[in-house]
């Protein structure tokens, strides 16, 4: 292994911290008006109290737009500022563990930016891209364990595979970033093959190092699990205390602000939980997804396996062949044609 592979998770977690920072300031807006969103709600709520009582339609409604309001805000925050964040940060952290530093001249957020823009186009083609390999990876993944059903006849085997399951199923959402990686590795070797086609390959290599790859997901997942439970108990029961006083004497308000305040309580936990653990946890999966693979390349049998049992797999292979045909048939530049 090279001296920059040796980088450890928190040496590339501080190096990159302008990129976990951005998160921080823009999860703790987001809290803040959250917040301010719920307050209204309690407002709302306690006027509706008064008009028709706790068991009214409308204190439901209530409850379900405050709800749904926070997360939907939450995931439109995620989808169209914090993704281009999200793909320039494994940008940069691929930068620095092939070339150890990112080149002088520009700060660490721009450079990440330039180098999705080079590499995608557009924000919106790296997001296509990634959301076709997260469906692909989550096929292949149901094929593998499908395959560890046939030892079910262990005593104690369905447990173990069902443990695995649900550690694959929440450290999928960190591999296709790991995945992603290898296109800003192929692209950081001037390689001229297509996003598409490399994101391909990366799907791959993945299906041929998942073990390693396991073994690193296992504990994000236990942690994870760890935090969230234990910052949401942390959380929600002095929420619920403020709560109690907001009401009052007041009938039937306390039912609402508690409920408020279990909602509060998942917000921080939330926003704590991505603003500093999953950039860690990234950095984690793309520093062991980097090093399963740094001696493989992709196998060509295993690539026809994978394309017999996920669509996605077969659809993201596909646009990567058709890229690769227009490429062919765009003529080199400078050549005229009668």
């Amino acid at each position: 292994m090279n001296e920059t592979m040796d980088l450890s998770i928190m040496q590339l977690f501080r190096r990159t911290f302008p990129f976990v920072m951005t998160r921080i300031l823009t999860y703790v807006v987001f809290a803040l008006v959250a917040f301010l969103f719920l307050g209204i709600m309690i407002g709302v709520g306690f006027l509706l109290i008064k008009m028709f009582g706790e068991n009214s339609f409308f204190f439901i409604i209530v409850m379900i737009i405050s709800f749904g309001a926070v997360y939907g805000g939450l995931k439109f925050l995620e989808r169209y500022f914090l993704y281009m964040v999200k793909t320039g940060h494994i940008a940069v952290i691929v930068e620095l563990m092939q070339n150890g530093k990112i080149p002088e001249g520009k700060g660490m957020i721009a450079y990440g930016k330039d180098k999705v823009t080079e590499n995608f186009g557009a924000s919106n083609v790296a997001f296509a891209v990634d959301k076709l390999v997260y469906a692909s990876v989550k096929q292949i993944q149901r094929w593998i364990f499908r395959i560890g059903n046939v030892f079910s006849f262990i005593p104690g085997s369905k447990n173990i595979i069902g443990i695995i399951n649900a550690i694959m199923s929440v450290s999928l959402n960190y591999i296709d970033e790991a995945i992603m990686s290898y296109i800003f590795l192929q692209k950081g070797k001037e390689n001229k093959q297509s996003v598409w086609k490399s994101a391909s390959d990366g799907v791959v290599l993945y299906a041929q190092s998942w073990k390693g790859i396991l073994k690193t997901g296992a504990g994000a997942v236990l942690f994870i699990y760890a935090f969230n439970i234990g910052v949401f108990l942390l959380l929600v029961f002095p929420l619920m205390f403020v709560g109690k006083l907001i009401a009052g004497d007041t009938q039937g308000l306390g039912t609402f602000t508690g409920f408020l305040a279990v909602v509060g309580a998942y917000v921080i936990t939330t926003v704590i939980k991505r603003a500093l653990i999953d950039p860690l946890v990234t950095i984690a999966m793309i520093r062991q997804y980097q090093i399963s693979i740094r001696s493989l390349e992709p196998a060509i049998d295993l690539q026809d396996k994978l394309l017999g049992v996920s669509s996605r797999f077969r659809q993201l292979h596909n646009k990567s062949k058709s890229h690769a045909a227009t490429e062919t048939k765009e003529p080199p530049q400078g050549v005229l044609h009668n």
